[in-house]
């Protein structure tokens, strides 16, 4: 078994939450290959070799981002056939660890969240995102949700954080999302965008922030109303558009109580495919990573990756 370990993730502390639970990781599984996230050349090398040698379980111990980064490149690595034996389990040492939400009591190891049950394992919906950069046209995929707007924009300032971030992000993860997410705010403009739901009518909106979720929990403790639900095939789409700065604190207070405000200023509506096309490049945050472009398609593999769900 391969365990892929990003003792950078949250701001450095995450090697403290890998110590917490590396001797009883260690203990539950007879060989564990320890591949380090920075490394990542070794992934790739670690995907084939565990293909070659049969070994197809893996679990990934970082935040979000982490598993993004493996996913993708388990994806760009393998074919269908490869792929369908593969199961992936997970240990939330990052900062957020979305993809453990809801958390359990008894998916907890030491406090921190651990999804490595490869007994109870099931295939799970991706996002796959088709989008051009210059005159290359390029794919990248993700398992929680992606954003357009001001939460792309906020994770963009998370993931490069000024002085003061560096310092919240190691030692106070939900006061430096708040901040990131604040900051943010203020310096945010709307901009014109295109956007095609399903193939059908074009639409054109002022984009506050668009989501398009799997699984409605993001960035610390805020939620979008709703469950997980990685089976159907399909996305819930929330849009904000054409709001001002106090609309976008509300907007955020809102999401802190899992609620999305319904009036002329938002859209709801489930897709299974989007296409969103601008004049300038905008930012796509899926599953904490960023990309920059000026058009993009989502679509969706259905039940294709095999994840722990314990």
């Amino acid at each position: 078994m391969y365990l892929i370990l990003n003792k950078y993730a949250a701001g450095g502390s995450a090697k403290k939450k890998w110590e917490k639970v590396k001797s009883v990781i260690c203990k539950m599984f007879d060989e564990i290959n320890v591949v380090d996230i920075d490394k990542v050349n070794l992934i790739v090398h670690a995907i084939k070799e565990a293909i070659k040698d049969s070994e197809k379980d893996f679990i990934i111990a970082g935040g979000d981002g982490t598993i993004n980064l493996f996913i993708n490149r388990l994806i760009d690595t393998t074919d269908v056939k490869e792929i369908k034996d593969v199961r992936i389990g997970a240990i939330g040492i990052g900062s957020s660890n979305d993809f453990h939400k809801p958390r359990y009591n008894q998916n907890l190891i030491a406090e921190i969240p651990a999804k490595i049950n490869f007994n109870s394992s099931e295939p799970r919906d991706v996002g796959v995102i088709k989008y051009r950069t210059g005159a290359e046209i390029l794919h990248k995929y993700f398992l929680l949700n992606a954003s357009i707007g001001v939460t792309a924009e906020a994770n963009h300032l998370f993931n490069k954080p000024d002085s003061i971030l560096k310092i919240l992000k190691k030692y106070f993860t939900p006061l430096a999302i708040l901040y990131a997410a604040v900051k943010t705010i203020f310096a945010f403009e709307n901009f014109k965008a295109q956007i095609v739901f399903n193939s059908y009518k074009t639409y054109s909106f002022q984009i506050s922030n668009l989501s398009i979720i799997k699984n409605p929990n993001f960035s610390g403790d805020l939620s979008y109303p709703g469950e997980s639900n990685y089976h159907n095939g399909i996305y819930d789409v929330f849009l904000a558009h054409s709001m001002n700065k106090l609309d976008l604190i509300n907007l955020l207070k809102s999401l802190s109580k899992k609620i999305f405000p319904r009036n002329e200023k938002t859209k709801y509506c489930t897709s299974s495919r989007i296409k969103i096309t601008t004049e300038n490049d905008f930012l796509i945050e899926f599953d904490g990573e960023i990309i920059s472009t000026n058009y993009a398609e989502f679509s969706i593999l259905n039940k294709y990756l095999n994840i722990c769900i314990n």
